[in-house]
């Protein structure tokens, strides 16, 4: 186990038998008046003397002065959260990953969080369990080191599962598992020995000397730390000013591996080794921000009790816990997604099936279809119907767009480049790209319009924000060049198209096979229930597989084009489709409107997104 990190004795009976009037209990740790300001409260992992060190990016440490006798200005005003910008992570929480509550104490602190630390496990790469490792940790601060409860705040697998660690509070039904109270700081942890209070931290689950994290496992994080960041106002490539409870004053990276702040290895040299990339991808998510140094030994707040339920107030919770000094107004907030996670199995692993699985309900059934969009792979987009024109990708510094992906509701829509470079447009966020991973063909987006899965030519798939990893064509030993990725409207599952016409299946999507007969396949369309598709073959045919309903096509129709067929696009309700020319020429069938065509516009389609109310 990471070392998270205070040698182990045998403390528990007396932090369960401790008095209030003497000596206040505080997240596990014995808290004296007297004690650096009347708020502030030790964590699990402190013990060290009042003078304090901090390590450099370097490896080299140095010391600082105290609060008291710094020129730095530090606040007890702490903004509220921003509630604007990237969305909340699918997270487990507690009662999924099936925490044993009774080990643990209900003492605990808070604080504003300005600092993200990163760790490993130091445990067995891919468990076939994961959730029984976050269990195991659990056990193992509790029991073994004495801490209040788990040391970290959030734990992350191979599969780029979130789990919810230390508890903070208890949660509604439909509340997103923030690890914060209901003004929005984060609950201390015990997770980097001197540097818990005001710092979330993050364990990713593995031996990173051993072995490197998966693409899902970065991805969670890169989304995770995002989160924080962009809700905190943390600039991911800064070192702002910190104060521990003591009043030390140290600077360190905001987003800092355990290393930088602690005498370990963790969190291993392999991942310690991206995360400058890491940085750099939670900023071109989050936005850059500036500093904001805060007192945190002023302002730690602790209490202790049973866990207080959004909306509770401390007194009503019977907590006692030390008046805040925040000056600030702050709010509850809800983020509009819920606190569980899709935990289905991938073709070469299995989960626990201790998580709650992915909800089969289909997504976007029964939005109206008003309009449609095609981009030329210079990057200029042509429109019709209601679709707006919400920006150029050439203009987004993508001059040779090979794809367009859209969310099941709304006219938003994403851009993909050849280099893997990706542009939102329409209020929908970014959550990264694969620039540098070669050459992108690719992009289908989830239900929910908070992610995205990126297909590269040689088979390999890279899932961003909500997107699960499915294994890929790459993975899979697939040789042909893969050409189009289609999702389920679950987001559970997806199918790949190669350009030798073959079609491959991915986690929950059946495996429906590519018709043959009609021309080579090239591009596909699901239906809303995910159980069949339509393909679209070079000789204008399409095909009905699984539930799909052949509505025709161009091949037994009278129109007549010079131009290839490109795309073919489905109705929300399944009962209709339009095929799309490489001139932007299209023709619909069944139930879709009939839209303006781009015939004789000279441009070469290079990608199709759909318009929804």
């Amino acid at each position: 186990m990471c070392d998270a990190c205070t040698p182990t004795f045998n403390r528990r009976s007396l932090l369960r038998g401790a008095a209030i009037g003497g000596v206040a209990v505080a997240t596990g740790t014995l808290w004296m008046p007297g004690m650096a300001g009347s708020a502030a409260a030790a964590d699990d992992s402190s013990g060290s003397s009042m003078e304090s060190a901090s390590m450099a990016e370097d490896g080299t440490l140095s010391s600082h002065a105290k609060l008291s006798n710094s020129s730095v200005v530090a606040t007890r005003i702490i903004p509220a959260p921003n509630t604007k910008g990237v969305k909340a992570p699918p997270i487990v929480s507690r009662a999924q990953w099936k925490a044993n509550e009774a080990i643990r104490l209900d003492s605990r602190a808070y604080a504003p969080i300005r600092k993200l630390i990163v760790h490993h496990t130091a445990s067995p790469n891919k468990p076939s369990n994961p959730a029984a490792v976050v269990r195991e940790v659990l056990a193992f601060h509790a029991t073994g080191r004495g801490f209040s409860d788990t040391g970290y705040n959030f734990m992350v697998d191979h599969r780029g599962v979130i789990y919810e660690g230390r508890a903070a509070r208890r949660y509604t039904p439909d509340e997103v598992i923030t690890g914060e109270d209901t003004k929005g700081w984060g609950v201390v942890g015990a997770h980097a020995k001197g540097y818990n209070a005001g710092s979330c931290g993050v364990c990713l689950i593995g031996d990173f000397d051993a072995g490197a994290p998966t693409d899902a496992a970065l991805n969670s994080l890169v989304w995770l730390l995002a989160w924080k960041a962009c809700r905190h106002r943390i600039d991911a490539n800064g070192k702002d000013d910190y104060f521990d409870i003591y009043g030390g004053h140290h600077v360190f990276a905001n987003i800092t591996g355990h290393r930088q702040v602690g005498q370990t290895l963790c969190p291993g040299s392999k991942l310690f080794g991206v995360l400058p990339a890491i940085r750099d991808e939670v900023e071109r998510s989050a936005g850059s921000w500036d500093p904001l140094v805060v007192d945190t030994p002023g302002v730690l707040r602790y209490e202790w009790g049973s866990l207080r339920a959004a909306g509770a107030s401390t007194t009503d919770a019977a907590s006692n816990s030390a008046p805040s000094t925040d000056a600030a107004t702050t709010t509850t907030t809800t983020a509009p997604t819920t606190s569980t996670t899709s935990a289905s199995t991938t073709p070469s692993d299995t989960v626990s099936s201790d998580i709650v699985t992915t909800d089969s309900t289909p997504r976007g059934t029964g939005a109206t279809l008003t309009g449609i969009r095609v981009t030329s792979n210079a990057g200029t987009i042509f429109t019709a119907g209601k679709a707006r024109k919400l920006g150029n990708p050439a203009t987004s510094g993508i001059t040779k767009v090979v794809a367009l992906a859209n969310a099941s509701t709304g006219d938003g829509y994403w851009a993909l480049g050849q280099t893997g470079s990706v542009a939102a447009f329409g209020g929908l966020a970014h959550y990264g790209d694969a620039t540098g991973k070669g050459s992108a063909v690719d992009i289908a987006a989830t239900s929910t319009g908070a992610g995205y899965w990126v297909l590269m030519a040689d088979g390999g798939i890279y899932p961003f924000g909500d997107a699960r990893y499915w294994s890929s064509p790459k993975r899979a030993g697939v040789k042909a060049r893969s050409v189009r990725i289609v999702s389920r409207p679950q987001s559970d599952g997806y199918w790949v198209l190669a350009g030798d016409g073959s079609i491959t299946a991915f986690g929950a999507a059946p495996k429906l096979g590519a018709p043959t007969g009609s021309g080579t396949p090239i591009d596909l369309a699901v239906t809303p229930t995910g159980a069949g598709y339509w393909v679209l073959t070079d000789t204008g045919r399409v095909l009905a597989v699984g539930d799909a309903v052949d509505k025709g096509d161009l091949k037994r129709s009278k129109v007549k084009w010079h131009k290839p067929v490109a795309h073919v696009v489905g109705t929300p309700s399944g009962k209709g489709y339009v095929i799309v020319n490489s001139e932007g020429s299209m023709l619909a069938f069944g139930d879709a409107p009939a839209f303006p065509s781009f015939g004789g516009s000279g441009m070469t389609v290079a990608g199709v997104a759909l318009a929804f109310t």
